[in-house]
């Protein structure tokens, strides 16, 4: 009897410590138009664009009717989660907030930003594979020039 105890207290604490040790899952954080300011870009400051902090980031401009972008996300997802700490992906609904939309000039979605550094960004349109934005990614953020 009491190696049974003994065993069940063994494997409850070992499937605790299995589950404790999981990560966390990465989300992926929404914009309005004060939260970016504080995050990626102080335009009321900074007229030129000059982002805020060091860490890549993405911005998927998108909206919610949209099904390229429905599509679009999870790819997203999984590439916050494999750089996660080495990138941040931000989304930005374009109907609640039509003027960081204008800022960028999207004119069409999905359509995602890259920010590398701080003075310049590249656009890229339309859904993307897995694949593709991995490609994007080395290509914008992890490449030596």
């Amino acid at each position: 009897m009491k190696k049974t105890i003994q065993l069940l207290l063994f494997c409850f604490i070992a499937s605790y410590v299995a589950v404790a040790q999981k990560p966390a899952k990465v989300e992926i954080v929404e914009l309005n138009l004060k939260s970016f300011k504080q995050k990626v870009w102080n335009f009321d400051t900074d007229k030129t664009f000059k982002r805020v902090g060091k860490t890549p980031i993405i911005l998927d401009f998108y909206a919610t009717w949209c099904k390229p972008c429905k599509m679009l996300a999870p790819n997203l997802h999984a590439i916050q989660e494999k750089y996660n700490g080495k990138l941040i992906i931000y989304e930005i609904d374009i109907d609640k907030e039509p003027e960081l939309a204008q800022r960028f000039n999207v004119s069409a979605i999905p359509n995602l930003i890259f920010i590398g550094n701080t003075t310049s960004y590249k656009t890229e349109l339309g859904y993307q594979e897995y694949e593709a934005l991995e490609k994007m990614v080395t290509k914008y953020f992890f490449t030596k020039k």
